[in-house]
């Protein structure tokens, strides 16, 4: 791919993955806010836990298989094997229905168990997120394959876009019209009527870009080679979402809901750094893979080092809003309440701030056959993560976590920046 052809690529995939991203963003903030006013941070923070909760049951929910169906469907797309490509969408589809069916009638199960130690509210927000739960899995599903065929901004609006804005519709005509409903339930109800709608839309929608060979194309299956590769996947996914959501499960657990509530509307605002570069991994996943199934590593390096230059350029606005101006936006959006989190805010935005100079390395080494070894390393930091969040939280707080959570996520790219480097010289 030329200079020029990369460039063209890049601009138009990247301005329509960053709109749809950024339109996301606003729209989950305005949710936040929403939520976190009329719920309040008690409120807000049975929400959060449950959500953190269903974050970590996604690992076995997903079971790994949308970044790999992502990948394979753009590599099998690229050698023109369409058997392979109709093969591993079926494929991917039912190994998600299963084990994501599985752990939500496991997790009802447990609740029903252990209902009567449980205050209402906690029990039917827990409920409902398990509910929720295959649902979401599907829908990543559909969103990832939609990815591998390179319809990146329509599979990113049918679940990123479309499903936010349902919920704050929902949820904005529910709280406004009955006040007395202003309840973490009936929140989470939303997310799952949300989450129905958005998985009908996908469906339509990919079914209506699959290519026409492989609609006709016999399907081929490699099963054991599936499951071999998914389970890296699935340790990614799980590692990486335990460094996510291990700061709010610890918070939970040592402090009360009210510091939980505030720890998550602060880690929304810091994750803002983070969209242009999720919307830049969402062009640049499908073109690592072909350029990696090619053989063309000079075009791979080159496309890494301008993406992350480009993605640390286009992130620092944002830095630098949340640097100086934290505390008057905490307490603007989402009222005085959250605004003693603003200390919290800025340690959070540094942490990611310096994970972009890092660009989509994680991407990058998963994409590229190294799924393997950025299991292990994210693994080994998520490991250390829950560590430091078990010293410091009882002694630090909201502050605690934020140091813990920062230190994980710049030590885990940095390790897998080295790793790259090391790859790059026995590529000559």
């Amino acid at each position: 791919m030329s200079g020029d052809g990369l460039r063209a690529h890049l601009i138009r995939g990247g301005l329509g993955s960053a709109g749809i991203q950024a339109t996301s963003r606003l729209l989950a903030l305005g949710l936040g806010i929403m939520l976190a006013r009329m719920l309040g941070p008690e409120g807000y923070g049975v929400y959060a836990y449950a959500f953190a909760i269903m974050s970590l049951l996604m690992v076995a929910a997903e079971a790994g298989v949308p970044t790999l169906l992502m990948r394979e469907i753009a590599a099998s797309q690229g050698r023109e094997e369409w058997g392979l490509l109709r093969g591993a969408l079926r494929r991917g589809g039912q190994f998600v229905a299963m084990a994501a069916t599985a752990v939500a009638l496991l997790g009802l199960l447990l609740l029903w168990k252990f209902a009567d130690s449980l205050h209402p509210e906690v029990l039917y927000t827990t409920a409902l997120m398990l509910l929720v739960l295959p649902v979401s899995a599907l829908c990543k599903t559909v969103d990832h394959a939609m990815r591998g065929l390179h319809r990146i901004v329509i599979g990113q609006a049918v679940d990123i876009l479309i499903r936010p804005l349902l919920v704050l519709v929902i949820v904005g005509v529910v709280f406004l019209v009955w006040p007395e409903q202003r309840q973490p339930q009936v929140a989470m109800a939303a997310q799952l009527l949300g989450a129905l709608a958005v998985l009908f839309i996908g469906v339509l929608v990919l079914r209506r870009f699959l290519p026409h060979e492989s609609r006709t194309a016999v399907p081929e299956y490699q099963s054991h080679q599936w499951l071999k590769s998914a389970l890296p996947f699935a340790l990614i996914g799980g590692a990486g979402i335990i460094n996510n959501q291990t700061d709010i499960i610890m918070l939970g657990w040592f402090m009360e809901s009210e510091d939980v509530g505030i720890y998550r509307v602060v880690s929304q605002g810091a994750i803002f750094i983070t969209f242009v570069l999720q919307a830049a991994s969402s062009v640049l996943g499908p073109s690592f893979s072909k350029m990696f199934a090619r053989k063309d590593f000079k075009a791979l390096a080159r496309l890494y080092k301008k993406s992350t230059v480009i993605i640390f350029i286009l992130t620092t606005p944002f830095f630098s809003a949340l640097i100086l101006e934290g505390d008057n936006l905490l307490g603007a959006l989402f009222g005085q309440s959250y605004v003693r989190g603003a200390p919290v805010l800025i340690v959070l935005s540094a942490g990611y701030f310096v994970n972009i100079a890092f660009g989509a390395i994680g991407l990058l080494l998963q994409m590229t056959g190294q799924e393997k070894f950025t299991a292990y390393a994210l693994w080994v930091t998520s490991i250390l993560n829950i560590f430091m969040n078990i010293a410091l939280i009882p002694w630090l707080g909201l502050m605690g976590a934020a140091i813990a959570t920062s230190l994980t996520v710049i030590s885990y790219h940095a390790v897998l920046w080295v790793r790259y480097m090391q790859l790059l010289k026995v590529a000559g």
